[in-house]
């Protein structure tokens, strides 16, 4: 039976007040409307190798953050650290979740840090956090603007090693404890708010392996051939979807 956006809306606001257990899981669709960038998309992998002559998936590995630091760090000071990035509203309605005692945890492969920005309590990075940083040698720990500011290669300001950003990069694995926590909040979750992105993308499928329950929502902007899984699906932007539901 065909239902309105606004049906929809009504519907997951009612599951919402009836729950005590989401997780939500942030795709790039959420950071986009932050102001982030898919690197992967393909106007934007032309760009970065028009400027800087490799594809972002070379630049963003750890053979080439070994071998080449010099221009890894341009590719990461001016594509990543750069960014004027905003907390969108879509945050601060999942952060009115936190509030209410009613948000198990928020998954995310976003590195910007978005959701700790919007005060969301019980955050899972995947691929890091680019505002966490420490030195290879010593264990110091570095901001984002320290690695920014730095001339070159950012070293330590105590031993003069190099700073390893803490990001997930290319060839890594997401850590262990990581992924266990991502399984535990998914199990127990009574709604699974997938954000963003489509239960095609890696982070949902793993999550999906975990969740047992039947109020799964999907709100992006994007059609694709899987949403016919998910028990609702919306599209169009979470900034201004989920706002609607949880105020």
């Amino acid at each position: 039976m065909f239902q309105s956006k606004e049906e929809k809306i009504a519907r997951v606001k009612q599951m919402i007040y009836n729950s005590q257990n989401i997780v939500c899981l942030l795709g790039i669709g959420v950071a986009m409307e932050c102001g982030g960038v898919n690197f992967l998309h393909e106007r934007e992998s032309y760009r970065i190798e028009d400027t800087y002559h490799y594809s972002p998936e070379e630049i963003f590995s750890t053979g080439f953050y070994s071998a080449r630091k010099e221009k890894f760090f341009e590719f990461y000071k001016q594509e990543l650290l750069s960014l004027k990035l905003t907390v969108g509203q879509s945050l601060y309605a999942i952060k009115e979740l936190d509030n209410w005692g009613k948000l198990k945890g928020c998954v995310t492969r976003n590195m910007y840090g978005l959701a700790e920005r919007a005060g969301i309590s019980n955050v899972i990075n995947l691929y890091g956090n680019i505002h966490e940083n420490w030195c290879t040698k010593c264990g110091k720990h570095f901001s984002a603007d320290y690695l920014k500011n730095s001339a070159g290669v950012p070293v330590c300001d105590v031993c003069g090693s190099p700073i390893r950003p803490g990001v997930r990069l290319y060839g890594e694995l997401v850590r262990n404890d990581v992924m266990t926590r991502c399984a535990n909040v998914c199990q127990y979750a009574d709604i699974l708010l997938v954000l963003g992105t489509n239960l095609y993308d890696s982070m949902v499928k793993n999550a999906l392996k975990y969740y047992s329950g039947n109020k799964l929502v999907l709100i992006t902007k994007h059609e694709h051939f899987t949403d016919k899984k998910a028990d609702i699906v919306i599209h169009d932007e979470v900034n201004k979807v989920l706002p609607k539901i949880v105020w």
